[in-house]
């Protein structure tokens, strides 16, 4: 069900918002541009049956994303947003899944916090609109789940590259990159934050593994898409997901390109789960790892990304 608040007297910022559903534009306003804190998870992948564990994969979702909650529950006073970057579904998002996953996200709600999703492979457009009461009219794009957080440092774009439940690749589609081109353009001084879940073709890890050379498991239009935020300077970073392996390519004079950890299972064991505490400041974006097992090597690691 749509939660609205008024954070006001928590952080000084003005949002009204809900738990899923987004309009077209949502706005985040703050009286001044002092830096913001959000939240970035991906690939959640929750089953209607908290207790699921998929098989050959001896680790509990729910569970991963309890312990990422109460994490970012102790920092609820300093945190504008979190984002799930698709996926958020275990398999073919059945709207037990979403259910579940509501139940689960509900403290960080009740705390103030606006959370905001993406679609992935592994989600179902219909079942996502009935559990977030998120009509289909509140997009931008007919047949896409698209929207925009506009804050005072940057805009987040939220893309939806589902293409077909359950199927490995993605899509953007010719008119969402139309939407994209015409609001880039014609914002030309605000930074942009593309968030999509899957990632372009050339960041995948996954085409090869089995020897399927050429086996597209990303964006199927990545090189028209890769395209247009080279030419688009606006276009500051794309935030992925996807390939469940944390990785950033950073594009000094390029759009940086960002692939989340899941919080979920891992496809490659030695790679960490867990979040990304993402920092704007008005020239850049500060990232921070934050590593379900906080033994592993990466853990705490931060990153500096400058804005071409």
């Amino acid at each position: 069900m749509p939660i609205h608040f008024d954070p006001i007297s928590r952080r000084d910022l003005l949002a009204t918002s809900c738990l899923f559903a987004l309009g077209p534009t949502d706005t985040l306003f703050s009286y001044e541009r002092k830096p913001q804190h959000w939240a970035l998870l991906s690939d959640t992948h929750i089953a209607a049956n908290p207790s699921f564990r998929p098989r050959n994969r001896n680790i509990n979702m729910a569970d991963r994303l309890v312990q990422v909650v109460d994490e970012v529950l102790t920092e609820k006073d300093s945190i504008a947003g979190l984002i799930i970057n698709g996926d958020c579904a275990f398999n073919d998002g059945q709207p037990g899944d979403y259910t579940t996953l509501i139940r689960i996200l509900k403290p960080l709600t009740d705390a103030g916090i606006a959370i905001h999703c993406t679609l992935g492979n592994h989600d179902n457009r219909d079942n996502f609109y009935e559990a977030s009461l998120a009509a289909a009219k509140e997009s931008s794009i007919v047949s896409k789940y698209c929207s925009i957080i506009e804050t005072p440092l940057a805009d987040w774009i939220l893309l939806d590259t589902l293409r077909f439940v359950n199927k490995v690749e993605g899509e953007l589609g010719q008119a969402q990159m139309a939407w994209l081109e015409r609001r880039l353009t014609n914002n030309p001084e605000k930074p942009a934050l593309l968030v999509g879940h899957h990632y372009l073709q050339k960041m995948g890890t996954r085409a090869t593994q089995k020897g399927e050379a050429g086996k597209i498991t990303g964006l199927i239009d990545s090189a028209d898409f890769l395209e247009l935020i080279e030419e688009q300077a606006t276009a500051k970073a794309y935030i992925c997901g996807h390939s469940h392996n944390w990785r950033l390519i950073k594009g000094e004079n390029h759009c940086h390109q960002i692939n989340l950890p899941p919080t979920a299972h891992l496809f490659d064991p030695s790679r960490p789960a867990g979040w990304v505490r993402a920092t704007l400041h008005q020239k850049g974006l500060t990232l921070e790892l934050r590593a379900l097992d906080p033994s592993h090597p990466e853990h705490g690691e931060i990153h500096e990304l400058t804005w071409r």
